[in-house]
């Protein structure tokens, strides 16, 4: 695998509609089973296929957000209830933006670094 993340795959490949099944079947049955299922794992494979060589427009990336002090509860709820990732450890909330949703999440997160004085920065994936 490259340096993508199995979280990273699952992802990519729910993007593109293809769902992951797990079955247990008889060791007997396996040949039919295989059998039966290769049109449908072939055609998972041509549409993931097609989808890497389509050129991306965009590079997608994270908005990071960092408070002086701990916002409000509500703000915090809001946050987690709009998608965010708070990271304890590093004291730092993450917004993930698709090429759909990233003028909407920037600006969420200035609207969070004027009202409460957040920072913010940019992840480049």
């Amino acid at each position: 695998m490259s340096k993508e993340t199995m979280a990273a795959v699952r992802d990519r490949r729910k993007g593109l509609g293809l769902v992951q099944m797990n079955v247990w079947i008889l060791e007997e049955d396996r040949s039919a089973f295989l059998a039966a299922v290769a049109p449908f794992r072939n055609r998972a494979r041509e549409i993931e296929q097609a989808a890497g060589k389509k050129r991306q427009t965009s590079i997608p990336r994270a908005y990071r957000v960092t408070f002086p002090i701990t916002p409000p509860a509500a703000v915090r709820n809001a946050m987690k209830a709009a998608g965010w990732r708070y990271d304890r450890a590093a004291d730092i909330w993450t917004g993930e933006t698709t090429e759909a949703t990233d003028e909407a999440r920037l600006k969420e997160a200035v609207g969070l670094q004027i009202d409460h004085g957040g920072v913010i920065d940019f992840i480049w994936h």
